[in-house]
């Protein structure tokens, strides 16, 4: 097991590992590659007779869990969609927009199959949409406009996709998917989105379905997934998965791979909307945080792999150009160290770090003591010279020993880490399985990085758990949650609260309590589930949509903050508990001895001018006025302003309205001259030549202490 010792080394026979195998499949890609494989068929152009409603509906796609609260994820600013391909086309388009800025590497393409004409290096029957690339605004933009030219017109697409009468070639659908992932991204998480209502495209012939399923298999051995989203052709009619795709999509699960049954959606406009709110969910890359021993004692060590299960979603950071270059080239940031004195410039060698001890006294001519380290000093301070590790220093019963408020970070999620120490999943697992049984939680010294402080953390084990389709909804594995130290706890320094409960009296041994039991019943209609996935970040988003707008030169949408109160509910639940609850409890008396002041100062209001005082002397502003205009500065702008004895706050157009109404005022400016004077020609100004500036930005990417 440990490299130290090798009594442990016979482990490494007969342990499977395909579950270890199974654990990292999932962190392996870093990209998305999603070709649409639509059937065109009659009634997936033709108008549908029942629309789709937003509402949720059992069941979902396979392999996507929607949330039953999820919003309209599938946003177009117009009529509803007229047929079940406008249904697709349209959830593809909001995929793209929403792909483009949040995982920009990956690819999407469109394949429409079964149509009577080709389009594309695609084979017979098949019309190549989009071809499976990197998203951009120009692909955007393309499917945009083909989506209003089929809101505009309702024949567009039955006419563009015309269905096939003859052989439908199914089987050749998955060759072309296996093809394009295999020769246009291979390395990356592979899926085929296939939308069909025809739930019997081989019509019976036995030969046909042989080809199929050998072609699908084709899809299985590479590991490329299918994602199947099958619907009635009409309302109220049935999809048969029997004729056809119950036995394709389940092909290759003779070994017991527990692959989902296929699942037929009634309404396929909320099946895709759950695929894109459950795509949404999954944006933010899963990677890996550390790779560490996990010390269980003396000469008994096992590897661990940890990652971090939440984590703050921050805006991309921006790409630096140079735009002296021509297309605009990135700008290499350097970071250049020099002397303050001679102003030479130093090597990373010649440069240490000291720490003051002290301070200089001038007057007894005295100075502070720099103790000076170099960065393997200070990585030792920090580490006390430890290694990367998580090191157990015991148990506990987990009953009474588990805190809310002393989480000081967010924690991290470890599994065993197989390829580092044989035999780390089935100590890890043994590990596991006795903390649950016994009920205990575990303490541990955590290291995680060669620049980390040691970390007093708890270990919480958590039991795997599977939904009604026997599909793990959480892992086996162990939380690592980090403690505060004594020099981290803070101290409210409050003594006491004020209390509304009724004492007991010689009268009333157990008196009412009506403060407590209208506050309980406040909290118990107030009380909600909070579901993470139904509450996107509003200003994030907002900033997405805004960049995506922009980019396809659409209209700035408006924020979406589902954070804000439902105060129509709030009052329809509780207000006339609340009011009650205000009446029974009187506000609390301030003491005026513990009332903060504010150390601003007070704005002492300037008395009316004096007429005798001569006015102040404005011509150097008047004559920058009319040279510069709109052209000042807030600068300028201000320092007349308060020379007028005017108001400076506002923005440059107050102030410059504020500024050039008190010179109208007192002659020193004509209004019409104003007037002539702030506007700028704009033929002048498209005149003069623009002098780009270059833009220089240096980071810093030393190591962080």
């Amino acid at each position: 097991m440990s490299r130290s010792f090798g009594r442990y080394d016979e482990w490494t026979a007969g342990v499977d590992s395909d579950d270890e195998d199974d654990l990292q499949e999932d962190y392996r890609y870093t990209k998305d590659s999603i070709l649409w494989c639509i059937e065109a068929t009659p009634t997936m152009l033709e108008p549908m007779l029942a629309p789709s409603s937003s509402h949720p509906s059992d069941p979902t796609p396979t392999s996507t869990a929607a949330p039953s609260t999820q919003a309209n994820a599938v946003v177009w600013k117009g009529s509803p969609a007229k047929s079940k391909m406008e249904e697709c086309l349209r959830a593809a388009y909001a995929m793209m927009k929403r792909k483009v800025i949040a995982s920009p590497k990956d690819h999407v393409g469109i394949v429409i199959w079964n149509t009577a004409s080709s389009h594309g290096d695609v084979g017979d029957n098949c019309y190549l949409l989009l071809p499976l690339q990197q998203i951009t605004a120009q692909n955007i933009r393309f499917l945009k406009d083909l989506l209003e030219k089929a809101e505009a017109d309702d024949n567009f697409l039955a006419e563009k996709f015309r269905p096939n009468e003859g052989q439908n070639i199914v089987a050749n659908v998955f060759s072309l998917a296996n093809n394009a992932f295999r020769e246009l991204t291979p390395n990356a998480n592979n899926r085929a989105y296939w939308v069909t209502d025809n739930d019997d495209p081989i019509k019976g012939v036995e030969q046909l379905l042989h080809v199929a399923k050998a072609k699908r298999m084709d899809l299985y051995d590479m590991k490329f997934h299918i994602e199947t989203f099958f619907v009635p052709p009409t309302f109220g009619s049935e999809f048969d998965l029997n004729k056809f795709y119950g036995v394709i999509t389940l092909e290759g699960d003779e070994e017991g791979e527990g692959v989902a049954e296929p699942v037929v959606n009634l309404d396929l406009r909320t099946a895709l909307e759950g695929m894109i709110t459950a795509m949404r969910t999954k944006e933010s890359q899963k990677r890996v945080a550390f790779k560490i021993p996990f010390v269980l004692g003396k000469d008994l060590s096992i590897g661990i792999v940890g990652y971090n299960m939440i984590g703050e979603e921050t805006k991309k950071l921006p790409t630096k150009v140079d735009l002296n270059t021509q297309g605009g080239q990135e700008v290499v940031s350097k970071t250049v160290y020099k002397d303050s004195e001679t102003g030479a410039v130093l090597d990373k060698k010649d440069i240490k770090k000291y720490f003051q001890v002290g301070r200089d006294d001038f007057e007894k001519g005295t100075e502070a003591a720099k103790i000076f380290f170099n960065e393997t000093d200070v990585r030792k301070v920090k580490t006390l010279g430890r290694p990367p590790s998580l090191k157990l220093l015991g148990f506990k019963p987990r009953e009474g020993n588990l805190r809310f408020w002393e989480t000081v970070k967010h924690s991290y999620f470890i599994y065993p880490d197989e390829d580092r120490y044989s035999g780390s999943t089935r100590t890890f697992a043994s590990l596991l399985k006795t903390m649950i049984k016994k009920d205990v939680i575990g303490y541990a010294s955590f290291i995680p990085r060669t620049i980390s402080r040691p970390q007093v953390v708890i270990l919480i084990p958590q039991a795997e758990k599977l939904n009604a389709a026997g599909v793990a909804i959480e892992p086996n594995g162990i939380h690592v949650c980090q403690l505060p130290f004594a020099d981290d706890i803070r101290d409210i320094a409050i003594e006491s609260t004020i209390s509304v409960v009724h004492k007991p009296t010689e009268e009333d041994e157990d008196p009412d309590q009506p403060e407590i039991n209208l506050a309980n019943k406040i909290i118990k209609y107030f009380t909600k589930p909070y579901n993470p996935d139904v509450y996107p970040n509003p200003a994030l988003n907002y900033f997405y949509e805004t960049l995506a707008a922009v980019a396809l030169d659409e209209e700035i949408p408006e924020p979406d903050d589902r954070t804000l109160p439902l105060y129509e509910t709030i009052h329809a639940r509780v207000g006339k508990y609340a009011a009650k609850l205000k009446e029974l409890i009187p506000p609390d008396q301030v003491d005026p001895t513990r009332i903060k002041t504010s150390n601003k100062k007070r704005v002492v209001k300037k008395d009316a001018a004096d007429p005798n005082e001569p006015p102040p002397d404005l011509s150097e502003f008047v004559d920058d006025l009319k040279q510069y205009g709109n052209k000042l500065t807030v600068a300028n702008l201000k320092a007349a302003l308060k020379q007028m004895g005017e108001k400076t706050s506002g923005n440059k157009p107050e102030l410059m309205e504020r500024a050039v109404g008190y010179l109208v005022e007192h002659g020193l400016w004509e209004e019409k001259k104003a007037k002539d004077e702030m506007d700028v020609d704009e033929d002048e100004e498209e005149k003069k030549p623009r002098i780009k500036k270059k833009r220089k930005v240096i980071i810093d990417d030393e190591e962080e202490d």
